[in-house]
This record gives C-alpha cells, structure tokens and sequence, in this order.
C-alpha cells in the first residue's frame, strides 16, 4: 500500500530517546509506515516546525458527562458537596438515548483527537434504557449503549477499549440491607453475572483487550 503522506521532523521522541532528522511515513490507512531517523528532509516531505512526541492515552473516560460541562460549575457556599454534583449529573444521565451518547461521544472523541490523544479507556456504567418519565424507549440490544460509544470512536477514527463498570451500591460506606441503588442510580445496574456477559460481547466486537 502506497504512502499517503511523508514528514518529516526536526526531533522526535522514539523508543526512549530523542531522535534527530526523523522521517515518519503515513500510509493510506492512516496508520504509521516507516520511520528514519538522521535523514535530511526529502524534497516531497512536509517540513514540521518542531518536536514530535508519541500519542497520548485518555485512560479513564465517561464520555456521556461531557453533555453535562457548564451545569454543575457553581458554588453555593455551606450547600453544595459532592452529592450535589452527582444529582446534577443524575438528571443527564436518565435522560441520554444511545443515538444521543453518540453523538456527545464523538464531540469528545473529537477534542481528545485534536489534543494529541489517539486512545481512549471508557468506564462505561451507562448501561440500561433511559427513564421512561423522561422520553425513554427500552433498548434493541442491552448493550446498545455501549454500541454508541463504539460508533461513535469509529466515527471520529480515535481507538477505544470498552471497560463496562460493575455498579452495584449506592455511595461511599454504603454496606448491607441499604446497599441498593438509589433510583436515579437504576441505569448504571450491573452485577458480576451482567458484567460478564457484556465483557464476552464487547471482546468478541474487539473492543476490549
């Protein structure tokens, strides 16, 4: 497969060390070919202006929280705590429909994109249909919304591994007869058993190593 593209930068960090006069070779996929280090630049490469470093890894994403920016950054002196914020974040995450995820996903999958990020590691606890009190309609599949987020990381081209998050109580300390989900909670439901069979799926689709 041909060459897309051919760079070359002045330094670049690889295997530990910096590098001088490196040549870095895209094919048409995207994906790095080649790399020369202590070459001049040939006359078809693009010059690039300074150092290139390896791409970064977003290790810990819920990319649904990114519709929820701007609606929690407020301080009310001796009234707001941590269950406030989560209460806040709640009411987004009864409302959020798989084609919906999908398109906040790929905003966000987009911004770590355009930040240097080429992977993303998403905790994925949003698992059921969204309430139906607010527009709801039960899932196709009970991993359609984990689905959402792999369409959207198609999407946008950034890698993603698919992490489904066993949730099972309520808050901090919380143990025995009040260990339950609050209702709001109800959406982010999974046990061992759930986790399991989502993980087999999830790997099958490649999605998670």
């Amino acid at each position: 497969m041909g060459a897309l593209k051919t760079l070359h930068a002045p330094m670049a960090w690889i295997d530990g060390r910096w590098q001088r006069d490196v040549l870095l070779t895209v094919d048409a996929t995207g994906h790095w070919s080649e790399i020369t280090v202590n070459l001049p630049p040939p006359p078809h490469a693009e010059r690039l202006a300074g150092p290139v470093i390896p791409s970064l890894v977003n290790a810990h994403s819920h990319a649904f929280q990114r519709a929820f920016v701007g609606m929690a950054e407020r301080r009310e002196a001796g009234q707001d705590d941590f269950w406030s914020w989560r209460d806040r974040m709640y009411a987004l995450a009864l409302r959020i429909s798989p084609l919906q995820l999908r398109a906040v996903a790929s905003q966000l999958y987009a911004e770590l994109l355009r930040g240097g990020y080429t992977q993303v590691c998403e905790f994925h606890y949003l698992h059921h249909a969204a309430d139906p009190a607010h527009g709801g309609q039960p899932l196709d599949d009970e991993l359609d919304m984990a689905w959402a987020l792999a369409a959207a990381a198609e999407d946008v081209g950034i890698g993603l591994t698919l992490l489904p998050v066993v949730y099972t109580r309520s808050g901090f300390g919380v143990n025995g007869a009040h260990a339950g989900l609050r209702p709001e909670q109800h959406r982010f439901a999974a046990d061992a058993d759930w986790a399991w069979r989502a993980c087999q799926r999830i790997m099958a689709a490649g999605l998670s190593r």
